[in-house]
């Protein structure tokens, strides 16, 4: 047994030596590893303190068709106008049942305005 771990560890300083030795025409590359960035999901009662053009991710109900791409989107928290563009949903059918996720960015508008969410993505979950 000793004979086999004596030649393990040979052959593995053999190895390494060899490799080292041919270092002097290897390049060294590094990797950054990114972590993804992961959506906290905010409420309808936490968008008013929030910034003009934050991103925000919400899910819950749009429980009324405003016209003009305008629909109510409602939470546990509340209510809140948001806008859809005809792009982002695509052949989604709004039902005030069906959950969904939506991500976008806060528009605070003109200061005799409501807040609104302009939404960038929409999913039924």
């Amino acid at each position: 047994m000793k004979k086999v771990c004596t030649f393990a560890i040979v052959s593995v300083l053999a190895v390494g030596t060899a490799c080292a030795g041919n270092m002097n025409n290897a390049k060294i590359t590094t990797t950054t590893y990114v972590a993804p960035i992961v959506d906290a999901v905010v409420t309808v009662d936490q968008v008013p303190n929030m910034n003009d053009n934050q991103n925000v991710v919400m899910t819950g109900y749009l429980v009324e068709t405003l016209g003009d791409n305008m629909y109510i989107f409602q939470d546990s928290t509340g209510t809140i106008a948001v806008e859809i563009e005809p792009v982002v949903m695509g052949e989604m059918v709004v039902m005030p049942d069906r959950r969904v996720r939506l991500k976008g960015e806060v528009d605070k508008g003109d200061n005799n305005q409501a807040d609104v969410i302009e939404v960038d993505y929409i999913t039924t979950m």
